[in-house]
């Protein structure tokens, strides 16, 4: 749920949903005129094949496009927006994240679970997919120095960071809990680390890889697969539209959630939303 702070209307999370396909529809039309291919991701192929829509816990929506497109596209979007809409990514924003995120300026969503406060303006993001090694002790040692980049990064924003996510891996629990109680030195400067992290990922081109990866989404190299399951696209229904997403949606989504047409319990419905404030 969220709430309307200037009347204290309570706000269901489906009004939200609605102006995030809202920003959503300005996208996939500049996409759809450049015929450039974009592929939902994670959360939002779910919600695609589970619900034909939003995972109704959801809050945003996740599209990734193959690298040698990505920028291009970036550029491009930025130009063609609406006054209330507008591009972020941590080169040209104090944003934090590495992946980039169309925002409307006009609503804020207020999140909890880190040590601070955040409030951001209701988004849709956009990841850049990227080439892998083909070798296989190559791409095992390309794997290592990308997470080691990655954990520096995390602990260099460590505040910002959502510490009630559900579901994290053993280690990544341990390494928070260490870092919590442990005078570890954070640095501001993590941008640095993402200029790292782009250097990495840009190292090989997705077409001369026969595997791609989602690396800086939720899930990391568990959204690393085969060139072949992406390949041109499929059509999935997603609410009152039809939207492109891997074509074989089945492996990916077996790979990521295990039984994904089977709903998690609540305490492991992973939802951001707190408040929604409209400027």
């Amino acid at each position: 749920m969220g709430f309307d702070l200037k009347t204290r209307r309570e706000v269901p999370l489906s009004e939200t949903q609605k102006l995030i396909l809202e920003i959503f529809k300005h996208v996939k039309t500049l996409l759809d005129r450049q015929s450039v291919e974009y592929y939902l991701l994670g959360g939002s192929l779910l919600g695609a094949v589970r619900h034909q829509g939003f995972i109704p816990w959801d809050d945003d929506i996740d599209i990734g496009i193959e690298r040698e497109k990505y920028e291009f596209v970036l550029e491009s979007i930025q130009k063609e927006l609406p006054e209330h809409l507008e591009l972020r990514t941590y080169k040209n924003n104090a944003y934090h994240y590495y992946f980039s995120r169309i925002v409307d300026k006009r609503y804020f969503m207020e999140r909890d679970g880190s040590l601070i406060l955040r409030r951001e303006n209701v988004w849709i993001d956009i990841f850049p997919l990227d080439g892998m090694p083909n070798s296989l002790i190559a791409r095992k040692i390309h794997m290592f120095r990308l997470m080691w980049v990655r954990t520096r990064y995390h602990i260099a924003c460590f505040d910002k960071i959502n510490l009630k996510r559900p579901n994290r891996p053993l280690s990544e629990r341990i390494v928070i809990n260490l870092i919590r109680v442990i005078p570890i030195k954070k640095s501001s400067g993590y941008k640095d680390l993402l200029d790292a992290l782009d250097i990495l990922l840009k190292k090989y081109k997705v077409k001369d890889s026969n595997w791609i990866v989602n690396f800086m989404g939720q899930y990391k190299f568990k959204e690393m697969f085969p060139k072949s399951y992406y390949g041109k696209g499929k059509l999935y229904p997603f609410e009152n539209m039809a939207l492109l997403g891997p074509e074989r949606a089945d492996l990916v989504l077996k790979q990521m959630y295990g039984d994904y047409m089977k709903e998690p319990k609540d305490k492991d419905k992973n939802v951001h939303l707190a408040f929604l404030i409209e400027t």
